[in-house]
């Protein structure tokens, strides 16, 4: 008869996520008391920024504030912009090439107000 090993805790293998540390659980619930104005705008902050409002209160006691996430129209904007200045940064090299230098000041203006540009909208 074949030897039969029975299932010991080095022989098995739990399945499932690793257990939570002690800082990682979260093991405090709160109750909030609002009124009508502070619920609506909570749910209104929350939906903005794109959180759940659980997520967006823990973020706030973290942080001490909370950033909205780019929408659809800024990440527009934003590839649009880029792509502008993708395309001065080629013009600027063909005309450092052929040595147009009247035109080099002008495009490297445009250039730098695209960058400001993008800086302020990443902020």
């Amino acid at each position: 008869m074949k030897n039969i090993k029975t299932m010991t805790e080095e022989t098995c293998k739990k399945g499932g996520r690793p257990k939570k540390s002690i800082s990682e659980k979260r093991r405090y619930a709160l109750l909030l008391k609002l009124n009508t104005i502070e619920h609506l705008t909570l749910k209104r902050k929350a939906s903005e920024v794109g959180l759940s409002r659980n997520d967006l209160l823990r973020e706030f006691i973290l942080k001490g504030e909370v950033k909205a996430r780019i929408t659809l129209e800024q990440m527009k904007e934003i590839r649009a912009l880029t792509s502008m200045a993708n395309n001065l940064n080629q013009i600027t090299r063909r005309v450092n090439t052929f040595g147009l230098h009247s035109l080099n000041n002008s495009i490297q203006q445009l250039e730098e107000i695209i960058i400001n540009t993008l800086k302020e909208i990443r902020q």
